[in-house]
């Protein structure tokens, strides 16, 4: 089953256009319009998408909508522990049991995106993967009987590379 790691796009700094916190950083038109590129990119490259996981910032959740939008899905579904810098060790184990036919997008950030995709990979604690904005990193998840999800790193991309793929 492949899973999506997508990080969120660019965003607007706290302190720009009334901004106070963090989870308030809405993206920028720039960011916007990336990720809707890198989208067409992903559907370029044949990528279908079953479901959205989603932080619940509003960066995340904006860059989920575009994803959303762009590959005609009704819903999606916000999960706390994909939060900015939140340990979710409670999620990252549930990916386990997500059926094997579904295409899973996971929005979120950095670095607990780039933690993922090490974990996934190496069974590794500790050891970071830059993904950058808009970026996405394919994974497919190894079906095993017992213990975390293991996975096969199939292709990182930046925004720059999927745009040109558009």
């Amino acid at each position: 089953m492949p899973i999506y790691l997508f990080r969120h796009g660019e965003a607007h700094a706290v302190g720009e256009r009334g901004i106070e916190s963090d989870a308030e950083r809405p993206l920028t038109p720039k960011g916007k319009e990336l990720t809707q590129a890198v989208c067409h990119g992903l559907r370029a490259l044949g990528v279908e998408c079953d479901e959205i996981w989603h932080s619940p910032l509003v960066r995340a959740k904006q860059t989920a909508e575009i994803v959303r939008r762009e590959f005609g899905l009704r819903k999606m579904v916000e999960q706390d522990g994909l939060a900015y810098l939140t340990e979710a060790e409670h999620l990252f184990l549930s990916l386990a049991d997500i059926p094997s036919d579904k295409n899973l997008f996971l929005v979120g950030h950095q670095p607990q995106l780039g933690d993922w995709v090490v974990r996934l990979v190496s069974n590794a604690r500790g050891g970071n993967v830059a993904l950058s904005k808009s970026g996405v990193a394919r994974i497919d998840l190894l079906r095993s009987p017992a213990g975390p999800p293991r996975g096969e790193l199939k292709w990182m991309l930046n925004a720059k590379i999927l745009r040109r793929l558009a």
